[in-house]
């Protein structure tokens, strides 16, 4: 247990220290992005909807990921509940360096389709979440820069503004920028705020339940996330439960024969 408990507080003072050399905003992206991705895991996820005036509906869902040797992190969403959205499933790969590709089948319909460059900005599922949301995104589609620091859920945050690279990036996501806090002590993102295509206030997106999931790579993963619409007030949660690292997730879960069988 103590060689455990030194190990921990070693990788601490070790990301501290590297937190304080860290001055490129770009490199700060790139290590929280590095920070989050396990291997390997499986989840239950609870999607809940609120409109803003006091109705709620409730989606669940499980969700497997796995980080595959050419860099590739494929991760596959299948709805569990309410029976309008049974037995919908979600598939993505997030490249290493290039677009990502999503595609949902719809049991409805008997058939999968893919997600294309300019549904990123659309709701997923009803809720205030986008689809760009579900996915890492390429990292070079955007620039990046150092807006000073501040504390976000007493943890000292730099505060980093993002801007599409180009103006069909920026119509792609719906956003002319967003800004992201990004904790110093661990390198995982407290809050992102969009802006619109106008460059207005537009959701705000605020990560908790951060959990060291893999002690040997130092890596944590955001257990729960809400994001609010600043204009009409509606209001969306995400929350993963029974969270379990697991590098060995079947690769067969990774395919669209999968979800469309499920």
């Amino acid at each position: 247990m103590k060689t455990i408990n030194i190990i921990l507080v070693c990788m601490a003072l070790g990301s501290a220290a590297l937190a304080q050399n860290i001055s490129d905003p770009k490199e700060v992206m790139k290590k929280s992005r590095d920070q989050s991705k396990l291997s390997g895991m499986e989840a239950k996820t609870t999607l809940e909807i609120n409109d803003g005036k006091g109705n709620q509906r409730i989606r669940e869902t499980t969700m497997v990921s796995r980080i595959f040797p050419d860099g590739t992190e494929k991760r596959t969403i299948l709805f569990l509940s309410p029976t309008d959205v049974k037995g919908t499933g979600i598939l993505i790969y997030d490249y290493e360096g290039k677009d990502d590709n999503m595609w949902i089948y719809m049991p409805a319909l008997r058939k999968s389709r893919k997600i294309v460059s300019s549904e990123k900005s659309r709701n997923f599922m009803g809720s205030e979440f986008s689809n760009s949301d579900l996915t890492v995104g390429n990292l070079d589609d955007f620039s990046y820069a150092m807006d000073g620091t501040e504390m976000v859920d007493q943890q000292a945050c730099w505060k980093i503004k993002v801007t599409p690279a180009t103006s069909n990036i920026a119509t792609d996501y719906g956003i002319s920028s967003k800004t992201v806090w990004i904790s110093q002590k661990d390198f995982m993102p407290r809050k992102t705020v969009f802006m619109d295509p106008e460059g207005k206030p537009w959701k705000e997106l605020t990560y908790s339940g951060i959990k060291m999931m893999d002690p040997k790579s130092g890596k944590y993963f955001i257990s729960q996330m809400e994001i609010k619409n600043l204009k009409n007030g509606r209001f969306s949660k995400m929350n993963m439960t029974q969270m379990s690292f697991n590098p060995a997730v079947k690769e067969e879960y990774f395919t669209l024969s999968y979800i469309e069988k499920q």
